[in-house]
């Protein structure tokens, strides 16, 4: 029978993220096998030896921080996380733990001890002058978030209220770390592009070896039921009857504004037919005319009747001998 995962880092099965990290930064701290241990720390399993649970709790770590395998593990437990499991995108390979566990520290510490560095620079400090960048400060990676939004918040505009976590400098001299969770305001400029990124400077995590990162959201674009978006202009598709396509109809919609919009058609509706309506697009930013927006173009898909009765078919034929006069006349 394997380990609990939970238990190992002594938080429930509800925890969060934050909570994960917090647990693993509290535990790992404290068994680390560098430590020069006076009294033996307590750990949640008394009866276990500390390397081995050292060795647990980066497992542990590994396998909570990342979401595909934290979900696999909390729906078919170790075994299902371990020999593999099939699931509707296809099989995702079995887990297996790499024991590097100072490799797992460091990419959490960016250090492989806490106390080393400040230990090494004392005992042994690096001369005044020389090209080592590694003692290069440098900025940290951005934090990416998507912001998803609906054709009509892109429309109008719309400040969205984003939650991130990101760490943060909790001591004066700008050395500990913790993670928080908070929310920013994010502003959507009205008519904003799919894909935009959203730039907040130095905005993101905070690290004694880094400038602060920044935090960026990236504008991504809900699927609506009638609009596909094209840069500023909308694309719609109409489904008319073969009576509509030869003697047209008013066709009448709901823009992406809201406004009930009717539009006579009284042209003959032809495939590869489209109308295009002035205006009715979404706004273009930075435009120096605020109020310009794209167009409208909707394309006609016909409907043709899946059966005619033989009386029927000789008053069509009758009626488009007509119609073939007239336009020969006319011509």
């Amino acid at each position: 029978m394997g380990f609990d995962y939970y238990a190992i880092l002594d938080i429930p099965r509800s925890a969060s993220e934050i909570e994960i990290r917090l647990a693993y930064r509290k535990w790992a701290v404290r068994c680390h096998p560098k430590n020069d241990f006076h009294d033996t720390p307590e750990i949640p399993f008394r009866s276990m030896s500390l390397p081995h649970y050292w060795e647990l709790l980066n497992e542990a770590f590994d396998v909570l921080s990342n979401p595909l395998r934290k979900r696999i593990y909390d729906l078919y437990g170790e075994e299902g996380l371990k020999t593999g499991v099939v699931t509707p995108t296809g099989f995702v390979q079995p887990y297996k733990f790499s024991n590097d566990c100072m490799k797992i520290y460091k990419e959490f510490f960016a250090t492989y001890s806490p106390y080393g560095d400040l230990i090494d620079a004392v005992t042994n400090p690096p001369p005044l002058c020389q090209n080592d960048t590694s003692l290069v400060r440098t900025k940290a990676p951005d934090i990416e978030q998507y912001v998803d939004l609906e054709l009509e918040e892109i429309y109008h505009g719309a400040i969205k209220k984003m939650k991130i976590t990101r760490e943060e400098f909790v001591d004066e001299v700008q050395v500990q770390t913790k993670m928080i969770e908070e929310t920013i305001t994010v502003p959507i400029t009205a008519g904003i592009a799919t894909g935009a990124r959203i730039r907040f400077e130095g905005a993101g995590n905070c690290s004694p070896k880094t400038f602060p990162s920044d935090i960026v959201f990236v504008v991504r674009e809900r699927e609506h039921e009638r609009f596909q978006r094209e840069g500023a202009d909308l694309h719609m598709e109409v489904r008319i009857s073969l009576k509509d396509a030869l003697i047209g109809f008013p066709l009448e919609f709901v823009g992406v504004d809201g406004r009930k919009l009717v539009i006579q058609i009284v042209d003959v509706v032809h495939p590869g037919y489209l109308k295009i309506i002035k205006g009715e697009g979404l706004p273009i930013p930075d435009s120096e005319n605020q109020t310009k927006r794209g167009d409208l173009h909707i394309t006609f898909s016909i409907s043709f009747p899946s059966f005619i009765s033989k009386n029927l078919r000789e008053k069509f034929r009758h009626l488009f001998d007509e119609v073939n006069e007239a336009t020969s006349n006319i011509e």
